[in-house]
């Protein structure tokens, strides 16, 4: 699994899309919980989250990394569950 972000504008606004690629069905749960529940329709098992804020991103990205391991390789970060 792994996670990448864009920036995109929404009704003149800075938007972050957060995206988790290739997740299995024993994530689902987690990413539900996190509100990465939106389907990407141009990308294949891509969910994804819009956030509209610093703090918002800081609680995201916290949760997941005390869940998951983080490799950060270029605009990729790979994610593996903890032990």
């Amino acid at each position: 699994m792994f996670m990448t972000a864009s920036r995109i504008i929404i009704q003149d606004k800075p938007v972050l899309k957060l995206n988790i690629h290739e997740y299995d069905e024993s994530a689902v749960p987690f990413l539900n919980e996190l509100g990465i529940d939106k389907m990407d329709d141009d990308i294949e098992n891509c969910r994804y989250r819009l956030i509209y804020s610093r703090e918002d991103f800081l609680d995201i990205r916290s949760r997941i990394f005390e869940k998951y391991d983080v490799e950060e390789k270029g605009p990729r970060a790979y994610l593996e569950p903890r032990s």
